[in-house]
């Protein structure tokens, strides 16, 4: 009885085991074909862009209209010649500048905001910031002079009934008259809560009193923008506390103060302001009563992007100078732009510069866009604030001590910056709108791979030609991916969350290729997809590319490299490929997920690509081949190699001329693979040695004409620094995503560490960063889509993306604590992993040396850094 029990026990045993087989079997069949239908379908999808691409109008588009183009030009000129000149003498006197604010209103532009229905031009927000940029250029002090009617008139166009807009806006349509904003108070600045001036309701009118501080043009406005607390009960919420008026500057009982004499921005007049029972009809209260606080904090997300645009045209000034005068003076022998130590300053100002002008443009395409604006307007203002600070301090550095002088430009555009960190919420304050808007969406998406940032799309028409531009309804400038594009990045990401977060651990710990996956994001078109259809890839955009390599790297860079690491040596053969090299080379990518590398990196050759020591010769109808070449990335699996070769021995032979490239087979004889290398991070990556003894290649597989294959290995970054600026962006994006969620769990002095503003504000910077990062990276790609040589653009991406994306490591593992120190948490393989951004294709330092370059020669030739 017992061995028959035990009989049908077994019996039992191996019946389950079978129908557990047979199961397994079926999912794996399940698996399979549901594998080949997103294949087809992703296939399907991209062959759909692929050839309907060069039609589409919708997607990300970064550039300005015609009409808008134009627009900028004609303020370019009006600043030029009206404020430039004139800039030092304001700032020596002091005096208001009335001549320029009327020439200025003449040119429609103290007026530009205002909707046509009032008489105003009523322009999108991208065509405001471009007056605000142009004009800060010239004088921040001026332009805030005349851009300060924005402040005050923007709650009037947002909230006001239609009655006090036909009084207040007409008025200022048919005259040259400026208005304030009067929010502060000496004890109440980015603390809008704790304003003390108060209002009393008597019959139809309202009683003000209380006094305001540093009101930009308080001496000469015409009306005021005040808020009023209507509700004397501390404890009553804010948003029910405040009421909001227009009153009239005239009103008895409001006091003016005297000019204040402020750091910059002298000829800009502040003062502050004392109402001492000051009867406002209620016809007057703008919006409704006790909800003025709610009219005041709707007005900095539509006017933060101006003020971000001011900032951004002071940075570009800085450059211009600092550049101008760095080819002018000399020292040791040569003009100081062509010492590191300058180029590296101007370098940085220029990736600022840059970043601040997308940011600003984006934050107001939320505008345009009728999005809640706080989050990307706080970034714009943010970062513009800190960015143009650092490029007035770099400008004053360049002059040296000619910059402390004040017959020189550079000290007076550094007293101007400073306020842009203060006025309209300080830098802290916007860093906590940032992390407390971040934080709440985690919270509600429980991490940032499920609520992707929004990208909107930009209104950029202009609305009257009183401009000098004629009236456009085009919405050309959009920072919306298509649809197309987000159902590729939806794929990616699904990948990158199915397969490689589950997997990157382990294949950090074992080192092994993971040619599963390899294999799996192959079937699914994941690799190599921007090989064209006609070689039988997908035929994605560089963009599209991009978007996956960022959504991989989200999951894991190590494994990202093992999926793209083709990527560097697809792009020669595409750009200088005969159609027989396309169809063979590229071809076999197509069809398997097998390895191809570049393989140009010496021992003694990195970034200094024109040392390589790796000679060839020709013989014959073949080219002898001889050296070693080190750090290449898939060495130990490709199946054939871009190989950079010197065909000319005489050292003085300019690098576009000394060298040859070529195609080499893995299987050559003579090819030796030295062992795998042990790095830092990203360790599932194969990196090894190659060697090359008497390898005989043939003569067709020269890529390109013999002696050009400098050109070639350098052409290929400019296609493929957006990619690895991507991938440095996808583990910035992991970083960030990991930090948030982990600073909303653990707690510490009885809170969340997210409560504590230590915390918050590395949350911010790595978001802002992080933001910033992706728009300049989908900016190179789309330059390389649209033809577009760009080494400026695709260095400052794979430069301010790497080096993000390190910073964002370092910040993640201080949040994490020991934890983050510890490996069975994520982060601290995120820190290895972000390194290698920082050096290969490129170092950080030779990117710096690339934008230097590239700024200069352009400033040469147009007298200025600006587009």
């Amino acid at each position: 009885m017992i061995a028959d029990g035990r009989h049908t026990h077994t019996i039992r045993l191996v019946v389950c085991s079978l129908h557990l087989l047979i199961f397994c079997q079926s999912l794996l069949l399940l698996i399979q074909s549901l594998i080949k239908m997103l294949s087809r379908n992703l296939s399907k999808c991209t062959r759909m862009f692929s050839t309907t691409n060069k039609a589409m109008s919708t997607g990300i588009d970064f550039n300005l209209t015609a009409d808008q183009t134009e627009f900028r030009a004609n303020v370019r000129k009006f600043v030029a010649d009206e404020v430039i000149p004139v800039a030092a003498e304001y700032d020596r006197t002091m005096e208001y500048p009335w001549p320029i604010i009327k020439k200025a209103h003449a040119q429609g532009y103290l007026i530009a905001d205002i909707p046509e229905a009032y008489g105003g031009l009523g322009v999108d927000m991208v065509s405001n910031c471009i007056i605000s940029e142009e004009m800060a250029y010239g004088c921040s002090g001026i332009a805030t002079a005349i851009m300060a009617n924005d402040l005050a008139l923007t709650p009037l166009i947002l909230c006001a009934n239609d009655d006090i807009k036909k009084r207040f806006l007409g008025r200022m349509v048919e005259n040259p008259f400026v208005a304030s904003y009067a929010v502060t108070e000496p004890g109440a600045g980015s603390d809008v809560a704790g304003i003390k001036t108060k209002c009393e309701k008597k019959g139809d009118e309202y009683i003000l009193n209380g006094s305001k501080m540093w009101i930009t043009n308080a001496g000469h406005a015409n009306w005021f923008f005040v808020l009023a607390r209507s509700d004397p009960n501390p404890k009553t919420p804010a948003g029910k506390a405040f009421t909001a008026f227009v009153v009239e500057g005239d009103s008895p009982g409001l006091t003016r103060g005297r000019k204040e004499i402020n750091m910059g921005q002298r000829c800009s007049d502040t003062r502050g302001l004392t109402f001492e029972d000051v009867r406002v009809p209620a016809a007057n209260v703008v919006g409704a009563p006790g909800e003025g606080f709610k009219v005041a904090m709707k007005t900095f997300d539509k006017t933060r992007p101006t003020v971000a645009a001011l900032a951004t045209g002071v940075t570009y000034r800085c450059l211009d100078v600092a550049t101008q005068y760095s080819l002018e003076r000399k020292a040791f022998g040569t003009q100081i732009a062509n010492h590191q130590g300058v180029s590296f300053l101007l370098a940085e100002m220029a990736i600022n510069a840059e970043l601040a002008r997308l940011m600003t443009y984006k934050s107001g395409a939320e505008v345009d866009a009728g999005r809640p604006g706080s989050y990307y307007a706080s970034i714009a203002k943010l970062f513009a604030s800190d960015a143009v600070n650092q490029a007035a301090t770099n400008a004053v550095q360049v002059f040296g001590g000619a910059g402390f002088n004040t017959e020189y430009p550079a000290e007076k555009l550094m007293r101007d910056a400073k306020i842009f960190q203060i006025y309209e919420g300080t830098s802290q304050i916007q860093r906590m709108v940032i992390a407390r808007q971040l934080l709440a969406r985690v919270a509600q998406n429980g991490g940032l791979i499920k609520m992707l940032s929004r990208l909107a799309t930009t209104s950029v028409g202009l609305s009257r030609s009183a401009t000098g531009v004629l009236a456009s309804q085009s919405r050309q400038i959009s920072f919306d991916l298509n649809d197309t594009q987000k159902e590729i990045q939806a794929a990616a990401l699904k990948f990158s969350k199915d397969v490689l977060v589950p997997n990157a651990a382990k294949f950090d710990e074992s080192g092994e290729f993971p040619w599963e996956i390899v294999r799996q994001a192959h079937s699914l078109g994941l690799m190599n997809p921007q090989i064209p259809e006609k070689y039988g890839g997908p035929g994605m955009t560089t963009l599209e590319t991009a978007l996956i390599v960022e959504a991989l790297s989200y999951g894991c860079t190590g494994l990202q490299l093992g999926i793209m690491g083709p990527s560097l040596a697809i792009a020669p053969v595409y750009i200088a490929g005969n159609e027989e090299q396309k169809k063979k080379y590229l071809g076999a990518l197509a069809a398997e997920p097998i390895i191809a590398s570049y393989c140009v990196t010496e021992p003694g050759a990195g970034s200094d690509v024109n040392g390589v020591k790796t000679k060839c010769e020709k013989k014959g109808n073949e080219y002898i081949i001889n050296g070693s070449k080190a750090w290449i990335t898939g060495g130990g699996h490709a199946k054939w190699f871009f190989v950079l070769a010197r065909s000319d021995s005489d050292p003085k032979t300019p690098a576009g001329k000394a060298f040859t490239a070529f195609i080499v087979d893995g299987d050559t004889p003579g090819i030796s693979r030295g062992k795998k290398e042990k790095n830092m991070g990203q360790r599932c990556s194969d990196t090894r040695t190659i060697t090359f003894e008497d390898v005989r290649v043939p003569a067709e597989n020269v890529l390109g004409a013999p002696g050009a294959g400098f050109k070639v290995a350098m052409g290929a970054f400019d296609m493929t620094r957006p990619g690895v600026a991507a991938g440095a962006l996808g583990l910035s994006w992991r970083c960030l995503d990991e930090s948030a969620k982990y600073a909303l769990q653990r707690k510490a002095f009885g809170t969340e560490i997210a409560n504590h503003q230590a915390v918050q504000f590395m949350l911010a910077d790595m978001a802002v960063n992080l933001e910033l990062a992706r728009l300049i990276t989908y900016k190179s790609a789309t330059d390389v889509d649209n033809k577009v040589r760009s080494s400026y653009n695709a260095s400052i991406a794979k430069c301010f993306a790497a080096d993000t994306a390190n910073q964002a490591a370092t910040n993640a593992v201080q949040i994490f604590g020991g934890n983050g120190f510890n490996s069975e948490y994520p982060v601290e393989k995120l820190m290895r992993d972000a390194k290698i951004y920082q050096i290969y294709e490129g170092t950080s330092q030779i990117q710096r040396i690339v934008i230097s370059r590239m700024l200069l020669g352009h400033f040469a030739q147009n007298g200025t850094s600006r587009i």
